[in-house]
């Protein structure tokens, strides 16, 4: 992490308000990680305000939080060398931003200085390696059993991030009804992800016909509800999804496809990637990914930025 951990607070008024924003962001939903870079972040705000001899937080103006956006672009990074990453910085103005909503909503200011200022999510291009449509389909051609189809139609055809494939239980996949409940995504948002017939398919066959065989092994428990295990009947956790998936992109038989540093994370850059391609709206992909900003989606996308301008110019 780029913001340094040892940044004190003096003003007792601050520092109260610098709790009440950590667990505000816990009432909220969002993981104990996440509150507590939140909270680095805004003690780093706080205890610059201190030194400007700000130590009202309701009558900070927009201009002041601007002063302190161009102190964090240049401000160098205490993990390494240069200056803080453009991303840090904007998730640092982020963290003001929900700062300010939380005295909204609590009554104690009317407006948010920050609102009135733009602070543009960084374009910086992911280097995450994706698969392309063709290595999809190959990938899905060297698989041996449903189970390994349903490894790929969890990552890829439904886009699920890592986190939420280890919690998958049986009572988040409706067959009948082609979708996927994923009941706590980030931020502990919940969302409906349709799967297309090819994936109902595997995942039937997989739950019908080869899911029962897994329940004998000695780490199966009737109570947890996963709906994939692994060979001892344990729930399938992320390092096993990414063992499986490597095995079948070995059995491919490519050196080029093999460089390639490939996780199931990159299943989910790769789902979008294509439907992008296909010309879905960028909203849909949005929704399809659970995604609550559009410029994460597009910085999702690996495809040049003319096409992503073309596509969305021939949608709206």
């Amino acid at each position: 992490m780029s913001r340094p951990k040892s940044i004190i607070v003096v003003n007792n008024d601050y520092r109260s308000l610098s709790d009440r924003f950590y667990e505000y962001q816990k009432r909220l939903g969002f993981v104990k990680e996440t509150c507590r870079t939140r909270q680095l972040n805004i003690n780093e705000f706080l205890s610059w305000l201190e030194q400007k001899g700000r130590t009202k937080i309701e009558e900070i103006q927009p201009h002041e939080i601007q002063s302190f956006y161009n102190y964090l672009s240049e401000r160098p990074s205490k993990t390494s060398d240069g200056i803080l990453s453009q991303k840090t910085t904007f998730h640092c103005m982020k963290s003001i931003d929900h700062l300010y909503r939380m005295l909204q909503s609590a009554g104690e200011v009317i407006i948010n200085p920050i609102s009135t200022l733009k602070f543009n999510y960084p374009r910086e291009e992911p280097k995450r390696d994706i698969l392309t449509q063709e290595e999809i389909k190959q990938l899905y051609e060297v698989c041996i059993s449903a189970w390994e189809r349903s490894i790929l139609s969890l990552g890829y055809g439904c886009g699920l991030r890592v986190g939420e494939l280890d919690q998958v239980s049986i009572e988040d996949i409706r067959l009948r009804e082609k979708i996927v409940i994923v009941p706590k995504g980030k931020g502990n948002k919940r969302r409906v992800v349709p799967m297309s017939p090819g994936v109902v398919s595997d995942l039937s066959e997989y739950y019908f016909n080869e899911r029962e065989h897994l329940t004998s092994g000695r780490d199966y428990r009737e109570k947890d509800f996963a709906f994939m295990l692994n060979s001892r009947g344990g729930r399938l956790k992320e390092w096993t999804y990414n063992k499986y998936l490597k095995k079948m992109i070995r059995r491919i038989g490519s050196e080029e496809l093999e460089k390639k540093e490939i996780t199931m994370h990159s299943l989910r850059h790769s789902i979008a990637t294509h439907l992008i391609e296909q010309g879905i709206p960028v909203e849909q992909v949005r929704q399809f990914l659970g995604h609550s900003q559009l410029e994460t989606t597009q910085v999702y996308t690996h495809i040049s930025k003319q096409q992503l301008k073309d596509l969305i110019n021939d949608d709206s």
